[in-house]
């Protein structure tokens, strides 16, 4: 059996494992990655799944361990690709209901879904897959144990040990056990959070403070937390409904998802207690709690629009108390200042994990990650989902709890690793990358493009506009340079001398020798490039446009 793993070892976001053998091949999650200021213009980044389309023909199923993007996002773009409309797709209730909603908004109608339960078994031609309870940040998890002739590889998804779960559904130690009577040969295990240091706490104890800080706020609460954390919008409306409040729910993914699980029983809200968000003006500010997306910061998020005083039915006042319950990902921490800045600029009371327990992760801490090694007793071991500080971190525990280093595999995006008769073995690697996601634009943005476009950010924009005459390549009248987020644009003494330079480059190249204007085009862009580095020590980006009359 090949284990490829295309995405999710290189940051937080984009997981997506293939697991081949005899011909055929499963695929374990489909996910996306946020871009961050690095990718200025760009919506999402996806897993290259180029391997995928080229043996679409071997593909018999793909499996996802739960609902957040980054393990269903590219789902949709990756079926579009394959084009094979009979392809199924295994989910708990609740991950297959979020992913229809996702499908829907590409236009993909009456997909393959098979439900599938914890304990459950399923033959996929010579891969027998048997599902178990993890417990995480959203209900419906799964875990997924993997046995083929090969071996036996055992896939933990996004996990962590809480014993006092929301829904009372924990992680499946008595399957893990069994697994590992079985012989688990490999185990791919999260490592989010392998370098914390200590036991992550249960989200039971968030719902404690967010009680506390709801009942004593003195007018609205404005709670920001992920759309798909269904856990813990139902401890925001427990918590609003005891201090005896109304809930009202604002931005699209949070009501898309909410009904959703309201739909498929995941999410218990009194009846009544439930209101649109274009009443709560007609409800008391000590009587309503606005339930909204942004925690990270989006700048079209609701709470973002809150803040800049452009949301159309919840305006943030002087004395409101705005809970951020979530974490920012990586990348997003500036973004997040600067709502929580403009916020307290309103006068808002802000509370966030740094401020009170308002937030806790939904994955393991090192002691779990040895604990679920320590239950799987696996021969061989690959830590998946993390960036690579992530990676080395969770491969030391291996180490800690016994597993031999020589069995431990930190593997880069596109790598195989090769079981067979229970032995692991490193593989030849596959092409592997990212695909960026641009408005409707879909894998045609290059690094080139991205250079640009940090370029034009940081240095701005400088057009020569220049007549030559065609006869003798002279110029005709004066050059025009228009400066756009230039440092010095409005310096009439530089512009003036940017003038002066082309109308010398170009009256003495054209009287050394015959240019035509590509070659013209170069001179003005090394020339002007150079005058104004030494004046500004910025490179912005230089166009000249010849115009020959």
């Amino acid at each position: 059996m090949k284990i490829i793993t295309l995405g999710g070892l290189d940051g937080i976001g984009k997981n997506m494992a293939v697991f081949e053998y005899d011909n055929a091949m499963i695929v374990v999650d489909a996910g996306l990655m946020f871009p961050d200021d690095d990718h200025p213009g760009v919506d999402l980044i996806l897993p290259d799944y180029t391997y995928l389309l080229e043996h679409a023909q071997q593909l018999r199923g793909i499996v996802i361990s739960h609902g957040h993007e980054d393990h269903t996002g590219a789902l949709p773009y990756l079926l579009k690709d394959l084009d094979l409309p009979e392809l199924p797709i295994y989910g708990s209730k609740l991950t297959l209901g979020l992913i229809e909603g996702k499908l829907a908004e590409h236009h993909i109608k009456n997909p393959p879904f098979v439900e599938v339960v914890a304990g459950q078994s399923i033959g996929i031609g010579d891969f027998e897959l048997e599902f178990f309870n993890v417990n995480h940040s959203i209900p419906a998890a799964l875990g997924v144990f993997i046995q083929t002739p090969a071996g036996n590889v055992l896939h933990t998804g996004d996990f962590k040990l809480d014993q006092t779960p929301i829904d009372g559904v924990t992680t499946d130690f008595a399957a893990i056990t069994r697994f590992a009577d079985e012989g688990v040969d490999l185990l791919l295990s999260d490592s989010t959070n392998a370098i914390n240091k200590q036991f992550t706490a249960s989200e039971a104890e968030v719902g404690k403070v967010l009680y506390s800080i709801i009942k004593n706020a003195p007018k609205r609460v404005i709670v920001a937390a992920f759309s798909s954390h269904i856990h813990r919008i139902q401890q925001v409306c427990d918590a609003a409904i005891a201090a005896g409040r109304k809930i009202a729910v604002t931005g699209r993914s949070m009501l898309t998802n909410t009904e959703i699980a309201q739909k498929l029983g995941y999410l218990d809200i009194a009846p009544g207690s439930l209101i649109d968000a274009y009443d709560a003006k007609d409800i008391p500010a000590a009587d309503i709690v606005i339930l909204c997306t942004g925690s990270q910061g989006e700048p079209l998020s609701a709470l973002a629009r809150m803040a800049a005083g452009e949301h159309r039915t919840v305006p943030i006042e002087d004395g409101d108390t705005v809970i951020i319950s979530a974490s920012p990902v990586p990348g997003n921490e500036k973004a997040v200042t600067r709502v929580v800045n403009a916020l307290s600029k309103i006068g808002a009371e802000v509370y966030d994990k740094e401020r009170a327990l308002v937030h806790v992760s939904g994955h393991a801490g090192p002691e779990e990650l040895k604990l679920m090694m320590v239950l799987a007793k696996p021969k061989g071991f690959m830590p998946i989902h993390g960036e690579t500080r992530h990676l080395r971190a969770h491969a030391k525990l291996a180490e800690d709890v016994g597993i031999p280093r020589s069995q431990i595999y930190v593997l880069e995006n596109g790598d195989c690793l090769n079981l067979a008769q229970g032995k692991l073995s490193r593989g030849e690697p596959v092409d592997s990358g990212i695909v960026y996601v641009d408005g409707l634009s879909v894998g045609d943005i290059s690094q080139v493009v991205l250079k640009d476009r940090q370029t034009l950010a940081s240095d701005g924009i400088v057009t020569i506009v220049c007549q030559i005459r065609s006869r003798d390549g002279r110029p005709v009248g004066k050059p025009e340079i228009i400066m756009r987020g230039v440092s010095g644009n409005d310096d009439n003494e530089l512009l003036e001398d940017l003038i002066n330079i082309v109308e010398k480059t170009a009256t003495s190249l054209a009287k050394e020798q015959r240019l035509n204007s590509s070659q013209l085009k170069r001179a003005l862009r090394e020339r002007v490039s150079s005058v104004l580095w030494e004046r500004s020590r910025r490179r912005p980006m230089v166009i000249p446009l010849i115009l020959e009359v």
